[in-house]
């Protein structure tokens, strides 16, 4: 009987069983997550043979610890210090850690036994917790400014710890982005063309990542725009001010007359 390529696709959606699993592995997978979310453990690449029974184990501390087992479309979890907090879905290949906390940091393998041998294959993690990173603060020192340039040096920082984080720049203008040299600190100098632009300060680890934005605008005052505006002022103020001169001198010219008509008529 001959089965049509719609049917063989019902028939492994509907069979766990014929999912496969990574043969070989050059090294640990790398897996990066954050305190208080979830990260999955799971392979990359497909094996040929379908899977009876996956045992996982955590290494902490140079300790081999056994950490769960599936078998039977169930898994059974060992230690303590991840009750309640696994999942594991595609026949146990795939194990899901909840509620990450800095602890769960280690190495972790999957022993995979295949159905119809007495083959395993072994896969093997390294995870990484880190903290969330919090939204960094943007220092401005101002060190020159002139009608033609703003010199100043921003500092980047971010209230957590250090050795876990990096630090890069962006130069964002009219919709373009020019990045700057990577660190926590850097000197500027600007023309004033250059000052309606925004600095951008990005801070991350391998799991999350914030960022916090200046404008140059806030502190680097368009000198020739003030001179521009100033002018005009000025010229309003004599427009305004002459027709009033004008009139006042009008009034008293014809005052000072009346005033001699009344003495010669005495």
């Amino acid at each position: 009987m001959s089965v049509s390529v719609s049917e063989k696709l019902l028939l492994c959606l509907l069979s766990p069983a014929l999912l496969t699993v990574t043969v070989s592995q050059v090294g640990p997978i790398q897996v990066y997550g954050l305190i208080t979310q979830s990260v999955s453990l799971a392979p990359t690449e497909p094996l040929a043979q379908p899977v009876e029974e996956v045992s996982w184990h955590y290494i902490s501390n140079g300790t081999r610890h056994r950490l769960a087992d599936y078998r039977n479309q169930r898994l059974s979890i060992r230690h303590s210090q991840f009750s309640q907090r696994l999942d594991a879905d595609n026949s146990g290949t795939r194990l899901w850690i909840r509620e990450l906390r800095s602890e769960d940091t280690g190495s972790y393998t999957a022993a995979i036994t295949l159905q119809g041998t007495t083959q395993t294959v072994d896969l093997s993690f390294t995870l990484t917790v880190y903290e969330p990173v919090l939204t960094p603060d943007i220092k401005m020192e101002m060190e020159q400014i002139s009608p033609d340039w703003c010199n100043f040096t921003l500092h980047c920082s971010a209230p957590t710890n250090p050795s876990a984080l990096s630090y890069s720049w962006m130069y964002r203008h009219k919709g373009r982005y020019q990045p700057y040299p990577n660190g926590t600190t850097i000197r500027v100098s600007l023309q004033p063309e250059s000052w309606d632009g925004e600095y951008l300060c990005l801070v991350q680890n391998p799991a999350d990542q914030k960022n916090a934005s200046i404008a140059p605008r806030e502190f680097c005052p368009h000198t020739r725009l003030t001179k521009g505006i100033n002018g005009t002022t000025c010229w309003i103020k004599v427009f305004i001010t002459l027709p009033i001169l004008t009139a006042l001198s009008f009034s008293v010219g014809v005052l000072i007359i009346v005033t001699r008509n009344k003495k010669n008529l005495r």
